[in-house]
């Protein structure tokens, strides 16, 4: 039976060997600026991608709003031009297609 190997372990063991063999060295002061740079690098990756993940959302928003008024539009103007059977059909469908767009705007539908 084979068995597995996680390599991450492997990578950061020999991380922290150099690391420890460098401080040793006297080096130390060096170790802890490339920590530090390492760590807010990954901090500012993870700030950008939580101010794109922001962005994206806000516009999803937007275009849901806009969706929702460009439906409101097109029933009214349908609602205009059809006879009385076919407008308490309209203006029943459109409630519901109005409620669902809404919804998925709030995030309550996937």
């Amino acid at each position: 039976m084979i068995r597995p190997i996680s390599l991450r372990i492997r990578h950061t063991q020999a991380i922290d060997q150099a690391e420890a063999t460098l401080i040793r060295a006297g080096r130390g002061e060096e170790v802890r600026r490339a920590q530090y740079e390492r760590t807010m690098r990954t901090a500012r990756h993870i700030v950008e991608r939580a101010q794109e993940q922001a962005r994206l959302k806000r516009y999803a928003k937007l275009a849901a709003e806009k969706a929702i008024l460009a439906t409101r539009q097109a029933y009214d103007a349908q609602i205009k031009v059809a006879d009385e059977f076919d407008r308490e059909r309209w203006l029943g469908l459109k409630d519901f297609v109005l409620s669902e767009l809404r919804r998925i705007s709030e995030g309550q539908r996937p």
